[in-house]
C-alpha cells in the first residue's frame, strides 16, 4: 500500500512539474489561478463527489458512511488537540500567526490532493467513504477557522458550500433505487474525472506564482516547525484514532473490505498537506497570506515522502 501511494503521488507530482513549467513560460498569475480554482470548486470537485454516489443502494454502505463520519470527526478532534498543544507562541508577532498555523495543520488538502490520491489508490469506493472526511472538513473548517483567525463563523458558508451540496445531493441519489441514466451519468463522470489533472495543474500554477521575496526569512524556522506538526505530529495523532477504529469496526461491520477502505481513506486524508483554503482565508481575514502560501508549498512538496512513510507505519502496526 505504501509503495502504491508513493507511485500515485509521483504520478501526480509529474503533472505538477509540467504545470509549473507551463505556467512559468506563459506567465500565469492570480487571474488564471483564480479561474482554475473556481472551476475546481464549483464544477469539477462537486461532479466528482456527486458521481461517487452513483452506485446501487446498499444499507451496509449507509452504515459504513455514518461510522466514517464519526471516525473522521475523532481524527479532526485529535489533530485540533495536537495543533493547540504544539502551536503556541509567546510573542505578539507569533500569536498573530498561530491561527494560520493551527488551521493549516488541522485542515488538510483532502479535496485537491486527497480526492485524486484516494481515487488513484482505492478507486470510486474510496472516494465514497472520503465523503465522511469532507463533511467534517467543511463543517469544522467554517466553525474553527474564523474563531482561530479572529472572526465569527458563517452558517451560510457551511450550508451552501458546493462540496457539501454535492455530498447531500449524491446521498439522496444513493438512497433512490437505481442509478443515473447514462445521458446524465456520463457527462457528470467526464467532468469529475478531470479532478486529478486539474488539481495538480492548479498546484503547479500556485507554485509558479509563489514569489520568494514575499516570504520573510525570519519565518523559515517557524514554517519548518509548522511543517513538522502537519506532516509528523498530526499524522501520529490521527494514527492513534485509526488504530482504535480498526479494533472497534469489526464489531460493527461485517465487511472487512469496507473496514479496510474506511480506515485507509480516513488516514490518507489526514496525511495530506496543508489545504490551499488557508491562503484564501488569510486574505479574507487580513492575515499573512504569503506565509500561508509558504506552508502550503512546503508541505505539498514534502508529503511525497511523508505520506508513504506513515502509510507504511500504519501497516506495520496493523492499523490499516
Amino acid at each position: 500500500m505504501a509503495i502504491l501511494v508513493f507511485k500515485q503521488l509521483c504520478y501526480m507530482m509529474i503533472v505538477v512539474v509540467v504545470a509549473f513549467v507551463f505556467s512559468k513560460k506563459f506567465k500565469f498569475g492570480g487571474t488564471e489561478i483564480s479561474f482554475t480554482s473556481k472551476i475546481m470548486l464549483y464544477l469539477v470537485n462537486p461532479c466528482m463527489l456527486f458521481s461517487s454516489f452513483d452506485i446501487p443502494y446498499n444499507p451496509q454502505k449507509i452504515r459504513g458512511l455514518a461510522l466514517m463520519i464519526g471516525i473522521c470527526f475523532a481524527v479532526h478532534l485529535a489533530m485540533m488537540a495536537a495543533a493547540c498543544i504544539f502551536i503556541r507562541s509567546r510573542t505578539p508577532e507569533g500569536k498573530e500567526l498561530d491561527g494560520i498555523d493551527r488551521v493549516g495543520v488541522i485542515f488538510t488538502n483532502s479535496g485537491f490532493i486527497g480526492i485524486p490520491l484516494i481515487n488513484g489508490v482505492l478507486g470510486k469506493e474510496g472516494v465514497f467513504y472520503l465523503m465522511g472526511y469532507l463533511v467534517n472538513f467543511n463543517i469544522l473548517l467554517w466553525i474553527f477557522a474564523p474563531l482561530a483567525l479572529g472572526c465569527k463563523f458563517n452558517i451560510k458558508k457551511i450550508i451552501f458550500n458546493p462540496n457539501v451540496v454535492a455530498v447531500v445531493a449524491g446521498f439522496i441519489l444513493f438512497c433512490i433505487p437505481g442509478t443515473l441514466p447514462d445521458i446524465l451519468a456520463k457527462p457528470v463522470g467526464y467532468i469529475g474525472q478531470m479532478n486529478t489533472a486539474m488539481s495538480m495543474i492548479l498546484l503547479g500554477m500556485i507554485f509558479a506564482d509563489f514569489k520568494k521575496g514575499e516570504g520573510k526569512s525570519s519565518l523559515a524556522l517557524r514554517a519548518g516547525w509548522t511543517v513538522a506538526v502537519r506532516l509528523v505530529i498530526c499524522p501520529l495523532a490521527a494514527l492513534g484514532v485509526i488504530l482504535v477504529a480498526s479494533r472497534i469496526l469489526p464489531m460493527l461491520l461485517s465487511s472487512s473490505e469496507d473496514i479496510h477502505l474506511m480506515t485507509v481513506t480516513a488516514y490518507i486524508a489526514s496525511l495530506c498537506p496543508v489545504g490551499m483554503s488557508i491562503t484564501s482565508l488569510a486574505v479574507v481575514f487580513k492575515k499573512d497570506a504569503h506565509y500561508a502560501g509558504l506552508i502550503v508549498a512546503l508541505t505539498s512538496a514534502l508529503c511525497v515522502l511523508a505520506c508513504p512513510a506513515f502509510i507504511y507505519l500504519a501497516q506495520f502496526i496493523g492499523a490499516v
